[in-house]
């Protein structure tokens, strides 16, 4: 199977499975979200993981997974202040 063809069935695959095609490219952005969340001391080692040439382009998605987190933390405190 050549590129095109496992490009496809990914996206047929997720789109069956969740409803909603999902690219490769997002799984690489998810592989460094994960880490992020899950391991933000050793965050850098996903930079080797993906290939990055930089820390910088890695970087972009380990301040987004940690915003996430933060927001959701926020989230649940607001809403424990109302009960």
């Amino acid at each position: 199977m050549r590129a095109p063809g496992i490009y496809g069935a990914v996206q047929r695959r997720t789109r069956k499975g969740l409803g909603f095609p999902i690219n490769l490219h997002r799984f690489r952005r998810a592989a460094a979200t994960l880490w992020a969340v899950q391991d933000p001391t050793n965050v850098r080692g996903s930079k080797d993981l993906l290939g990055h040439a930089s820390f910088a382009t890695t970087e972009k998605y380990y301040i987004m997974a940690q915003s996430r987190v933060a927001g959701r933390v926020l989230a649940r405190a607001i809403d424990n202040l109302g009960k």
